[in-house]
């Protein structure tokens, strides 16, 4: 298959009229060369950071603090899961599934709630869809055992040391929520020895070098750390230092 148009090629996005020649469902050559047609083609997105149980309630957060919002057990996002029925989640998350097919979103990483049954209602609302996810359990070991990994809500909600040796026994990944109250759990995070980082809203210069020092790449979700009125990330002194990517968050924040 060959997908013609402007190719915005490389880190600079340096557009080229030309082709992608694409060979079961790999690239394996960008070719300069006149085509008369005027799309542009671009790499697709990857969503690196995802809650999307709430689903339930899009943009439902506006205007709530951080633990109104998320906090468990009885912030807004853990009352409305408890008191919607299976059917309607998984519908929901199907929605936001077919969302981001249609613009342009090839992968996202899930921080799945709901143990077992969370993976399960996560796979059943991607069936015929063209996005691949990758999905960290929560909770418990069997989630962790039955997704891509786990991903912890944060060090200061609990103790992640027996999830952290499970989940590299296993040889998957595992992430954690860390600075985006505040920056108390980054240390406690980086002990972890975590695949990644997601907020860092709050960093300070010493774990700036420790991320650089053991290169650990971070997610930011800048529009969500708005919402919820915690400050935003200092971008580019991260990507100055690691590997930076980009998260939307809850749903309920956008």
């Amino acid at each position: 298959m060959n997908v013609e148009g402007t190719v915005l090629v490389g880190p600079e996005f340096r557009p080229v009229e030309g082709r992608v020649v694409v060979e079961d469902g790999e690239i394996q050559a960008i070719e300069e060369t006149e085509t008369g047609s005027d799309s542009i083609v671009i790499p697709a997105f990857v969503n690196a950071h995802t809650h999307i149980g709430d689903s339930i309630a899009k943009e439902a957060g506006g205007g709530l603090s951080l633990d109104e919002l998320v906090a468990p057990p009885d912030g807004l996002k853990h009352r409305l899961l408890r008191n919607t029925d299976r059917e309607t989640k998984v519908d929901a998350m199907a929605r936001t599934v077919r969302q981001m097919e249609e613009t342009g979103t090839a992968s996202f990483i899930e921080f799945r709630e709901g143990g077992v049954d969370g993976v399960a209602m996560l796979r059943d609302a991607l069936e015929r869809r063209q996005v691949d996810p990758v999905i960290l359990g929560r909770e418990t070991e069997a989630a962790m055992d039955e997704s891509d990994g786990f991903g912890a809500s944060g060090a200061r909600d609990g103790d992640f040391d027996q999830l952290r040796n499970a989940t590299r026994r296993a040889g998957k990944l595992f992430g954690i929520h860390a600075g985006e109250r505040d920056a108390a759990d980054i240390h406690p995070a980086l002990d972890l020895d975590p695949d990644f980082l997601v907020h860092l809203v709050h960093v300070e210069e010493l774990h700036l070098d420790r991320i650089e020092d053991n290169e650990v790449p971070v997610v930011v979700c800048p529009r969500s750390n708005l919402v919820t009125n915690v400050g935003v990330p200092p971008i580019r002194q991260l990507a100055e230092r690691t590997t930076v990517a980009l998260g939307t968050d809850n749903v309920m924040t956008n």
